[in-house]
């Protein structure tokens, strides 16, 4: 009795077993047409199997259709032979072992951003993703302008040192002549709301103070005390203080006029005109001089704009600075400020500078970047841009190029 109570037992367990539906990955590739889907989802509709994942791809005339099903195994030849059946379509089949799917704790976006950006590249950045345990998960492409974009989504069960990784990365990028950025992949990434940018070498392409000592003869001396702050000798607090002193008896009027000449970024205009459309509230702070900020400020019309205020006595620079220094420290309890005046969180903050003492401003942001910057800030901040343009930096936002341009002519009509 037990014995044909067993074998009972058994076939009825491997009946159900052949009728339990399993998990399949389903590759379709073939050449495109606009009735394809249509005719893959009529096949799969009648085939009593389920959707679970579903990945869609036509690149120039190619299709390609990834798909997680659940469907009984007995079915499968059936329905490889109803799918092979469309025109040029190649249907594989691979099991799917429940095993096989787990989850990881962090999820990463990495922007890829340069010229070209080639297979030997790419070998040498993943091989070293893979040996810092992070899972690439997906590559696409960010339509852009002139050069190429592609974002990475990377998984791992342990936080990323962002730091750590841009620094181990900065050779590769300066070989490679690559830009990246490195964030978090969560609701914030595309919703970011508060912008800070420093003036000098960022919003500007000049260094005021060395266009005003130009006009003060102080040139040299200036390019001195800025050598030996860089190779710290002197702080940063110090060495402006020196060289403000030396632009004592400039006329106001003539840097009044030396500020209407200013030579902005390119595609500075352009960014701003974005991310007011979007919402963004825009700040510029700099370790330079107020009255330079207040006319940009009011040129481009930004939310705000912070720095070290010039003594002025008889139409004639004294060569002081009044009230306290904005340095670095200072640049990143600004931002926090604001921040906090605003009610935006630093998850929603982005910061970009050239210098050193931009530092402490793009570490606070929850993306900093280093904007045709020196080695030291790149090796530090979570981006870099070393394009002429600072426009690029939408595409660190994740925006195309094909909404840029939406946003803009929805702006001019």
């Amino acid at each position: 009795m037990n014995e044909i109570i067993t074998g009972v037992s058994k076939n009825s367990e491997e009946q159900s077993s052949s009728l339990n539906p399993s998990r399949f990955l389903l590759n379709l590739q073939g050449e495109n047409r606009e009735t394809l889907l249509e005719e893959v989802f009529s096949i799969l509709g009648r085939s009593k199997s389920s959707l679970k994942q579903m990945h869609q791809l036509t690149l120039q005339s190619h299709f390609s259709l990834l798909l997680v099903i659940e469907i009984e195994e007995v079915n499968l030849g059936s329905l490889k032979d109803e799918l092979e059946k469309l025109d040029s379509v190649k249907a594989e089949f691979q099991k799917i072992p429940e095993s096989s799917e787990t989850s990881s704790k962090h999820s990463y976006i990495l922007t890829l951003l340069g010229k070209e950006i080639s297979p030997s590249l790419l070998d040498s950045l993943l091989r070293h993703l893979r040996n810092q345990n992070l899972k690439v998960k997906s590559i696409s492409p960010l339509e852009a302008e002139r050069v190429q974009v592609f974002e990475i989504k990377l998984v791992s069960n342990e936080p990323v040192v962002r730091q750590k990784l841009m620094s181990e990365l900065l050779e590769l990028r300066m070989q490679h002549q690559l830009d990246l950025a490195l964030q978090p992949d969560d609701l914030f990434r595309r919703n970011k709301r508060l912008i800070f940018l420093d003036a000098d070498k960022t919003f500007i392409q000049c260094e005021m103070i060395d266009e005003i000592s130009r006009i003060a003869g102080s040139e040299e001396i200036v390019k001195k005390i800025t050598s030996k702050a860089m190779n710290g000798e002197i702080d940063f607090r110090e060495a402006l203080l020196q060289r403000v002193e030396t632009l004592k008896g400039v006329r106001l009027s003539d840097l009044q006029r030396l500020i209407l000449n200013i030579p902005y970024t390119p595609g500075v205009g352009r960014l701003i005109r974005i991310l007011k459309m979007l919402g963004y509230k825009i700040g510029i702070v700099s370790g330079g001089f107020s009255i330079v900020i207040d006319h940009i400020r009011s040129r481009f019309d930004l939310d705000y704009g912070l720095a070290n205020t010039l003594e002025i006595k008889d139409g004639f620079l004294t060569g002081r600075i009044l009230g306290d220094i904005i340095d670095g420290p200072m640049k990143a309890n600004l931002l926090r400020e604001v921040s906090l005046r605003e009610k935006i969180p630093l998850e929603q903050v982005i910061a970009v500078g050239d210098g050193a003492n931009d530092l402490e401003m793009l570490s606070e942001a929850s993306l900093g970047i280093a904007f045709n910057a020196n080695r030291f800030l790149r090796e530090r901040a979570s981006g870099s841009l070393s394009l002429p343009n600072l426009d690029a930096l939408l595409y660190f936002l994740g925006i195309p190029r094909n909404e840029v341009e939406t946003l803009e002519n929805l702006r001019t009509s």
